[in-house]
């Protein structure tokens, strides 16, 4: 089943800069594969800027950090097959570096959705 962190606005006083997406694979022996698909809604227009496919092997974190600058809100969705051991948890971070908590969804916070979205 897919899994969406809905749409997340950004227009606070220290925005996103980038998304890193923490996906942790905690089987002894299976691979999971992810489907990711980041998009940032600039000027009111959700535009997709990543989709990636790859393999996730067991015992193994993958870290993929997406940029989101200028970006007045975003969503990222992902699908995990293979596994049901692989967590997917993002974290977005200011142009410090810090995190910023109110805006970090985590594996079972985020919302199912029935596929995701086409992308061209």
């Amino acid at each position: 089943m897919a899994n969406t962190t809905s749409l997340i606005w950004n227009n606070i006083s220290d925005p996103a800069e980038i998304v890193t997406i923490l996906l942790s694979n905690d089987d002894l022996s299976t691979a999971g594969v992810v489907e990711i698909e980041v998009f940032l809604t600039i000027q009111g227009v959700s535009t997709p800027v990543a989709h990636q496919l790859f393999s996730v092997p067991p015992l193994i974190t993958f870290i993929r950090t997406f940029n989101l600058s200028s970006a007045v809100a975003y969503e990222v969705q992902y699908n995990v097959t293979g596994t049901t051991s692989l967590t997917v948890n993002i974290f977005p971070a200011d142009v410090n570096g810090s995190i910023i908590g109110a805006q970090r969804v985590l594996g079972s916070e985020s919302q199912e959705i029935s596929q995701l979205t086409p992308v061209p």
